[in-house]
């Protein structure tokens, strides 16, 4: 899980799988415990085979443990998915409005990080005295891709808040009659080391992390394109290799896993993807060549639009209105070449272009996406890319006539 979010680019702790020789063991003279009744005692011999004796044994008789690197700098406690931080004068958007705290709903739903709360993240103060700035961590992956810490992940993460009130009254109201979907899957018996996770009921629009979460709540369809355009890189070769970190013992498990994380890869990808206009990386070259490309139809989620309608304006970055008339054209490719009035600008200049795709399958991609260059002295540099999405709404469930919805804001 730690793997998969530092390449994502979230700040993670470092960490590592260890081998641990009992017999290497050493007891400071000054280490303590804390007893059942909660008094605090010198730590003895048996106090250290007590809690090896709750751990996994392998064949040359040590344990293993993962090891974690603290981060460096001053901890500050974790940070909330709601509000800024009053004691960091660089926190100024509400963290319920940050893209990338919005968009992990994504990425925790196709890992299946159920614990994905304020709790589990951790800011550190960090350089040198007058010049400190706070680092936001992703802490503790403990809960993801089947595992529920110490035992299997029960049958409901993922499916249901831990209190969910609607089919709790509904299963009260018909007596029993009417049994969560989710209660019916069955999963596979692969390897004890792997929990309950599986790729065919799972559902990245109705997926549920254990508690509400705010920042998730406010999960934008342009969100979750971001998410599932970073998503979509990871290849079926990477996966695998990440798996491969764990060292599972069994064979068997490290595939099934590995399987199971690409279904879900793709079944997230499929979902958001085609959801907005999918244009991205749109870039001018220093004599005006347009080329962008289409996340959707690259990732093989959707088939090439009939075309794109481009709008080509002057911008006057003080103001933000549009300079001058507006210079339209329809493509049938990701390439075009700028009108001349726009490839004859000077150094300064900013122009903004509106691109809309024509799918007959996927109405949303008519809305407009907008990228925006700046001409500089060596050619064309671009500045910015937005894309119209609409509020994605979690307040359903399977199987009972409430579907969920997408909300215009």
């Amino acid at each position: 899980g730690a793997a998969i979010y530092h390449a994502i680019g979230y700040n993670v702790v470092e960490g590592y799988i260890a081998e641990v020789d009992p017999s290497a063991i050493v007891i400071a003279p000054t280490a303590t415990t804390v007893d059942l009744s909660g008094r605090r005692k010198t730590m003895t011999r048996a106090d250290v085979d007590t809690v090896l004796a709750r751990g996994a044994r392998l064949p040359n008789g040590r344990y293993r443990a993962t090891l974690s690197r603290f981060a460096d700098g001053k901890p500050l406690g974790y940070f909330k998915y709601y509000g800024t931080r009053p004691d960091d004068p660089n926190d100024i958007v509400p963290h319920e409005h940050r893209r990338e705290l919005r968009a992990s709903r994504v990425v925790a739903s196709w890992l299946n990080h159920d614990d994905s709360r304020g709790i589990n993240s951790l800011d550190m103060l960090e350089g040198a005295a007058g010049r400190q700035s706070i680092r936001h961590y992703m802490f503790d992956f403990g809960s993801t891709m089947g595992s529920g810490s110490t035992a299997p992940q029960v049958p409901r993460a993922g499916n249901e808040y831990i209190v969910e009130w609607k089919p709790a009254i509904l299963t009260a109201v018909t007596l029993g009659l009417w049994v969560r979907p989710w209660v019916k899957v069955n999963y596979p018996e692969v390897a004890p080391s792997v929990g309950r996770f599986e790729s065919v009921f799972f559902d990245p629009v109705l997926w549920r992390p254990e508690y509400p979460n705010p920042a998730f709540d406010n999960l934008r369809t342009d969100d979750a394109f971001w998410a599932a355009d970073l998503i979509a890189r990871f290849s079926d070769e990477a996966i695998r290799a990440i798996v491969a970190k764990a060292r599972y013992s069994d064979a068997r498990a490290a595939a099934y896993i590995a399987d199971t994380l690409i279904a879900r890869r793709d079944k997230v990808v499929r979902t958001w993807l085609a959801a907005v206009n999918p244009l991205a990386e749109p870039q001018l070259s220093t004599d005006g060549a347009l080329t962008f490309r289409n996340a959707a139809v690259d990732r093989g989620v959707a088939s090439a639009p009939t075309g794109y309608r481009l709008s080509w304006s002057r911008v006057d970055n003080a103001t933000g209105s549009r300079v001058g008339a507006a210079v339209e054209d329809l493509i049938t490719e990701s390439n075009a070449l700028a009108p001349s009035a726009i490839r004859a600008g000077e150094p300064g200049d900013l122009v903004s272009l509106e691109i809309r795709a024509d799918h007959p399958q996927f109405p949303a991609w008519r809305e407009p996406a907008h990228a925006y260059f700046r001409r500089t002295a060596t050619g064309w540099q671009t500045v910015g890319l937005d894309r119209a999405g609409t509020l994605v709404g979690f307040g359903a469930f399977r199987n009972t006539g409430i579907a969920a919805t997408a909300i215009k804001p």
